[in-house]
């Protein structure tokens, strides 16, 4: 059996649960151990469950990521992320962040180490996304800030922030001594309380709970566990399937590398003849003007196919037999050698007009974004949502072949190595 390259409880989980509102489908994204370029990849997988159920605001599906304090402070990636989340093209109705402050990344404890800035959340403040402290021995008040952060993120549809305020109790992994490192701070932790001690002594001392009842609680679970029973007991055991996408068909194939992906030529030209149809009074620059015009040419064969008209016809082919196409990045409505022109913008009054939205009486959905200058964030983003609507065609382009350097961890670590993990 083939290896994964990676750590079991890396690789993702999903499953149905029943809530006072209704069945809910949870999705736990496959995390790589490269810190928090998840993030992206979740929110482009939450636009694609948005589209899919026509959920354009964020009413159905809710981001929520967890983020380590000191990844949260350091990785470029939250940047980009924060930055993209009030864009056209990437907008979710806003995400939960949910900090596991630890005060500590991996042996890194020292404030003059640590950051730069006051607080790991600092960086929440570029979108004014709202940051609640809350301390983590405090599970009242946990649930106390986690329904205002929900509140505050289904009112005004942006990123809100929980820094939950706790500690690591064990070192960094299984074979770790955090003394060795952070002697101080682990000789006060050895002698805390846990937070569940401390919930159940509160309740105890308020006979809301009696001292058996709270050990038999631990009992039943430990039982549980050891029997390999499910310990969350709103499991559905017959899922709804409407809420999930079935991968089945797209798995476990071999490779085809011949296909016939050829489309008659009367049918190319109609719709070609289609994507020149333009509002009336819309007014192109000329040279645009120009290369529109000699597509015309092309279909009757007074000037030969370039590369440009070719490839916005396969889109258009795509779109007639009835499959989704997204293309972001950071120039693809013009194309970077001014070749592809899918989007035209109206010299009189700066409108815009997608000629591939319009090949056809309800076509399916064609989005074109001229993406912030991101790299790293946005392919992330799209892999995310190429993973959840796997019968569509998602493009990412680089502006130049070396802009994809400053995406290789999402190459690696999703890309190149996704089916496999």
């Amino acid at each position: 059996k083939k290896g994964s390259g990676d750590v079991k409880y890396h690789q993702g989980f999903s499953s149905n649960v029943m809530t006072p509102g209704g069945e809910v489908h949870l999705a736990l994204a496959f995390n790589p151990s490269h810190l928090e370029i998840v993030g992206p990849v979740v929110e482009g997988s939450v636009r694609a469950r948005q589209v899919r159920r026509k959920d354009i605001g964020g009413d159905d599906v809710l981001p929520i990521i967890v983020h380590g304090d000191a990844a949260f402070a350091g990785q470029g990636v939250v940047m980009e992320t924060f930055q993209m989340s009030q864009t056209r093209g990437y907008v979710v109705g806003g995400t939960m962040h949910v900090i596991i402050n630890n005060q500590v990344g991996f042996t890194t404890s020292s404030r003059e180490d640590a950051r730069s800035t006051e607080y790991c959340t600092d960086i929440a403040k570029m979108v004014q996304a709202p940051i609640f402290h809350v301390n983590g021995d405090d599970p009242e008040a946990v649930v106390f800030v986690t329904q205002l952060a929900l509140d505050f993120r289904q009112e005004f549809r942006k990123d809100v922030v929980i820094d939950l305020f706790c500690y690591r109790r064990r070192g960094h992994n299984e074979a770790d001594e955090p003394s060795a490192t952070q002697p101080l701070m682990y000789q006060v932790i050895s002698k805390l309380p846990t937070t569940r001690t401390l919930y159940a002594d509160k309740l105890i001392k308020q006979e809301i709970l009696g001292r058996n009842q709270a050990d038999n609680m631990i009992e039943t679970y430990r039982s549980a566990l050891e029997a390999g029973q499910h310990v969350a007991n709103a499991l559905v055991g017959e899922p709804n399937k409407k809420l999930y996408v079935d991968w089945s068909p797209y798995v476990g194939h071999d490779l085809e590398d011949y296909w016939d992906t050829s489309v008659d030529v009367s049918r190319l030209q109609e719709l070609a003849q289609r994507m020149r149809q333009l509002p009336e009074g819309f007014v192109m620059q000329k040279q645009v003007q120009k290369v529109i015009d000699d597509r015309l040419k092309m279909q009757t064969g007074e000037l030969p196919l370039n590369w440009g008209a070719a490839e916005t016809l396969a889109y258009a082919t795509i779109l007639d037999e009835g499959f989704l196409v997204r293309i972001t990045g950071q120039d693809v409505g013009r194309g970077t050698f001014s070749h592809r022109h899918a989007k035209l913008l109206n010299q009189v009054d700066g409108s815009q007009y997608i000629p591939l939205c319009h090949v056809k009486e309800n076509q399916p959905r064609f989005a074109l974004y001229d993406s912030l200058l991101s790299e790293e964030a946005v392919l992330a983003f799209e892999y995310g949502y190429a993973t959840t609507i796997p019968n569509s065609l998602i493009v990412w382009e680089a502006q130049f072949g070396d802009f994809a350097n400053g995406a290789q961890v999402v190459i690696d670590q999703f890309i190149s190595s996704g089916e496999t993990k």
